[in-house]
């Protein structure tokens, strides 16, 4: 009895969820999250939280780690891999630098494409999301922050975010 009494709310609801994006609202809703960071910029901070779904892998720089200045720890968590990169003198001249942008090939004596560069003095965290999720690309610089946009002098923000496919100087 139990089971004739389910079926109808399983079948209620299976007819109200959406079908899977088509290739082309995935490609749409990817550069829409991308897009903020294809812009010639400069955000430096003492600390950066990158978080991602696994497609943006290839869109997110990996700092250089010298074992002698920097730790890297991994964590394994539920549906998530987070990496994280630790200046330990705390000198800038030993900062993490790394971009966001696209993932195209660059021509031979072309232009690098417009993307982010952050420049990480303290600590950088990226966590990339394995399980099954909405697409997730965002960053959040904190931390005596400076952000130069192309040519313009820098400024300086208390806080800088990058989400759900939005700039949000702070």
């Amino acid at each position: 009895m139990r089971r004739q009494a389910t079926l109808p709310v399983l079948l209620a609801v299976a007819a109200c969820s959406a079908p899977p994006p088509t290739v082309e609202q995935r490609a749409q809703a990817e550069f829409r999250l991308l897009a903020p960071f294809l812009v010639d910029r400069v955000v430096g901070c003492r600390e950066l939280r990158i978080e991602l779904t696994s497609n943006f892998y290839g869109n997110v720089g990996r700092p250089a780690h010298d074992p002698q200045r920097h730790s890297l720890t991994r964590v394994q968590g539920d549906g998530f891999v987070e990496t994280v990169w630790t200046n330990r003198s705390g000198a800038p001249e030993h900062a993490f630098v790394l971009a966001v942008g696209a993932t195209q090939e660059i021509p031979d004596g072309s232009k690098t494409p417009p993307r982010t560069r952050f420049r990480v003095v303290n600590q950088l965290r990226i966590r990339v999301y394995e399980d099954r999720r909405p697409l997730t690309l965002a960053a959040t610089a904190s931390d005596i922050v400076l952000v130069q946009d192309g040519k313009s002098a820098p400024r300086d923000v208390s806080g800088f975010v990058i989400e759900d496919g939005a700039v949000r100087p702070q």
